[in-house]
C-alpha cells in the first residue's frame, strides 16, 4: 500500500478488532424482520445523504477494489430489477440510518439486507462533511459484518449513494459480455450444445 506506516496498520488491527455497532443493532432490534419501523424512499428523496469521493470510499473499504466493482454491480441491479432506483427504507425513529435490500452477486433468487448509519446533512453544506460521515454499516451476507473494508453490496450502495448519482453521466460497463453470456439458470435441462464430458 501507497503511504503505508506502522500507525496505518495498528488503525487497521484496532478496525477489525472493533465490534459492528450496526450488526449489534439489526439483530437486538430484529431490524431483518420488522417492517413497521421503516419508511420507503427513493434514492431522490434521500437528500440528506452525504456526498462521498472516490478516496474516502477507497479509504473506508481498504482499497479501490470494492470500489471499483461497484459500478458493475449497480449495472447489474439496474438491469434485474429493471428499475433506477433502489429500495431504500429510513428508520422512523431514527434519521441517518438505512435499509437498502439488494441481490447476490452470485445467487439470482438471495436478496442482501444492507444497513448504513451516517450523519445527516443538510442541503446546503452537503460538501462540509468530517471523515466519519458514514459512521457504520452491516450486510446480511456472509463477509457483511467487518468493520475492516466493506463487503461488495455496502461498497456498491455507498458508491451509488454518495457519488455515483451525484454525477452526470455514470459510465458503467459494457453490456455485451452480459447479453453474449447464457444464464445457466435459465437453460433447458432437456437440451444439450454439444457433447457431455464426464470427468473421472
Amino acid at each position: 500500500m501507497q503511504d503505508a506506516t506502522v500507525e496505518l496498520a495498528r488503525e487497521m488491527i484496532d478496525r477489525s478488532n472493533m465490534p459492528n455497532v450496526v450488526q449489534a443493532r439489526v439483530e437486538v432490534d430484529n431490524l431483518t424482520r420488522r417492517n413497521g419501523q421503516w419508511v420507503p424512499l427513493g434514492d431522490q428523496a434521500l437528500i440528506d445523504f452525504p456526498v462521498l469521493d472516490l478516496e474516502y470510499l477507497s479509504d473506508l473499504t481498504v482499497g479501490t477494489y470494492q470500489v471499483n466493482l461497484a459500478s458493475s454491480y449497480i449495472q447489474d441491479k439496474l438491469i434485474r430489477d429493471n428499475d433506477e432506483q433502489f429500495q431504500i427504507d429510513e428508520n422512523l425513529e431514527e434519521p441517518g440510518f438505512l435499509r437498502i435490500r439488494v441481490y447476490s452477486r452470485f445467487r439470482n433468487a438471495t436478496k442482501h439486507q444492507v444497513f448504513i448509519a451516517y450523519i445527516a446533512h443538510d442541503a446546503e453544506n452537503r460538501e462540509d462533511h468530517d471523515e466519519n460521515v458514514v459512521q457504520g454499516y452491516y450486510c446480511s451476507c456472509k463477509s457483511g459484518a467487518r468493520t475492516l473494508g466493506t463487503c461488495a453490496h455496502v461498497a456498491s450502495v455507498l458508491w451509488y449513494l454518495g457519488y455515483a448519482r451525484h454525477l452526470q453521466n455514470v459510465k458503467y460497463p459494457d453490456e455485451s459480455l452480459l447479453n453474449t453470456t447464457l444464464d445457466a439458470a435459465n437453460r433447458n435441462p432437456g437440451v444439450s450444445d454439444g457433447p457431455i464430458v464426464y470427468l473421472k
